[in-house]
Order: C-alpha cells, then sequence, then structure tokens
C-alpha cells in the first residue's frame, strides 16, 4: 500500500466518521430540544399559575388591607390633631 493509497483510506475514514458524528449530534440535539421544550412548556404553565395566584392575592388581600390601612391612617391622624387642638386649649387657659 504506497503513501497516496494510505492517504485516501484516511480521508475516507475521517469523512465517513464526520458524517457519523455529525448526524449523531444532530439527534442528539433534537432530543434534547425536545425534552428542554417540555420543561420550557411546563415553565411558562407555572408561571402562569403563579401570576393568576399573585394577581388574585392583590386584589383579594392586598388592596381591602390598603384600603383600610388607608381608613385607620387618617382616623389617627384625626385624633392626633384633636388632641394637639386639647394641648394648645390647656396652655392657652392656664397663661391667661
Amino acid at each position: 500500500m504506497s503513501l497516496a493509497e494510505l492517504r485516501d483510506l484516511f480521508i475516507i475514514i475521517f469523512a465517513v466518521l464526520g458524517i457519523g458524528v455529525t448526524i449523531f449530534f444532530a439527534i442528539i440535539t433534537f432530543l434534547i430540544f425536545r425534552r428542554i421544550r417540555a420543561t420550557l412548556d411546563s415553565g411558562k404553565a407555572i408561571a402562569g399559575n403563579i401570576r393568576s395566584i399573585t394577581t388574585a392575592v392583590s386584589q383579594d388581600l392586598v388592596k381591602p388591607l390598603a384600603s383600610i390601612a388607608g381608613v385607620v391612617q387618617g382616623i389617627a391622624k384625626v385624633l392626633d390633631f384633636i388632641s394637639d387642638r386639647r394641648k394648645e386649649g390647656r396652655k392657652g387657659g392656664r397663661g391667661e
């Protein structure tokens, strides 16, 4: 076997191996893509569920609590204003 024939043989072997490896990686990539796609679809569904839960909690719990907190804060301001007016009235009454 001459050097040229040996070279041609190695070229053919490496070409066949290259084609085989390319096909192997294409199959592996396709299989991984299918698994990842299923996982991503599952993740999208979970994200949708979380979004609906947070929306429900926001509407049913946070907004009413915020309005109640606003009312309580308003009542506290009124009581603070009344107590300040009483203190000013006492100071003015004693000094005269």
